[in-house]
């Protein structure tokens, strides 16, 4: 592998780890190839919707229908996933097996400052981790995209799915990389930093799983005289009657079904209500989001850069 014109702390990273480096392009490469040949598989499979000349999925045997749906959704899990594998990567290899061994210091005495140090091993990885992530993220959002609605298993608010499909994922990535190096530079060792920095990012991701649906208000909608509907693409946050009384008892079907402990029977109820997110609401809570894991990125660069100037000027 030739090592391009770089600056001396950045050509060592490249030297360090370019197993690393090969592995993850490799990584970038077969993806791609993957998704690629789902969306020309989504745009010209067998599956189409009712009025066209092509079957709907529900006429099809099974295993069309689920293969495609399981492979788009391994792809979504794969992007997703990928910032957990480089926080561990990070903390394990990028920063603190080199303090474990001592080969940081040995850059150091070589006219290389902590400090530069420190700034080449956050930047280039982050350069190309960001170029990697953008182009699987870009080819899932349009692999995603030639598919039939009926053809798509997962929904944009599943959590593997939201996050590959926006630049939420390059905030972890971000995240993951610097949550490394602060525990790199905190632990200087090799296995314990890098379990910690797979800890603290798995940690905030778990966390927007629980909160993303309250990033951003909810839309409501009442029915009158009969039930509506709002479709698979509704992100369901609540939805029940509405009682003469103007009480809102949830998980109540219809009137006239039997009625589910907590609800109270009646005829006259004629009214039904529905909390919940649109689709529109994907851009705001993806940006809200990733607003914030990018802010924790940086303070967790800055408390990186804190750690090292007080340990070693």
């Amino acid at each position: 592998m030739n090592i391009p014109a770089l600056p001396g702390p950045a050509r060592a990273v490249l030297l360090l780890h370019k197993r690393a480096l090969l592995l993850f392009g490799a990584f970038v490469v077969l993806c791609a190839a993957g998704l690629v040949a789902l969306r020309f598989a989504g745009a010209s499979g067998p599956c189409g919707s009712y009025g066209t000349e092509r079957p709907p999925c529900s006429a099809l045997p099974l295993p069309s229908y689920f293969d495609y749906s399981a492979n788009l959704g391994s792809a979504a899990s794969a992007i997703a996933w990928l910032p957990l594998v480089v926080a561990f990567y990070a903390g394990a290899q990028l920063f603190g097996a080199e303090l474990e061994r001592g080969t940081a210091g040995l850059s150091w005495t070589q006219s290389v400052t902590p400090a530069r140090w420190l700034a080449a091993k956050l930047a280039l990885p982050a350069a190309l981790l960001t170029a990697g992530l953008a182009v699987l993220s870009l080819l899932y959002r349009w692999a995603r995209g030639a598919a039939p609605r009926s053809l798509i298993g997962d929904e944009w608010y599943y959590t593997d799915v939201f996050v590959a499909l926006g630049p939420s994922v390059l905030a972890y990535g971000l995240l993951a990389l610097a949550a490394g190096a602060l525990t790199g530079l905190l632990l200087r060792r090799a296995l314990p930093a890098g379990t910690l920095a797979l800890g603290l990012t798995g940690l905030v991701w778990l966390l927007f799983d629980g909160v993303r649906d309250r990033l951003w208000p909810t839309a409501e909608i009442v029915w009158r005289q009969s039930r509506g509907e709002l479709g698979r693409s509704a992100w369901w946050m609540e939805q029940g009657l509405v009682l003469p009384s103007r009480e809102r008892v949830q998980q109540c079907v219809t009137p006239q079904s039997a009625s589910p402990p907590g609800c109270r029977p009646g005829t006259g109820i004629r009214e039904w209500y529905a909390v919940y997110h649109p689709p529109s609401h994907f851009w705001p809570i993806q940006l809200i989001e990733t607003g914030i894991v990018l802010a924790l990125a940086a303070a967790a660069a800055y408390a990186a850069f804190r750690v090292l100037r007080r340990r070693h000027g």
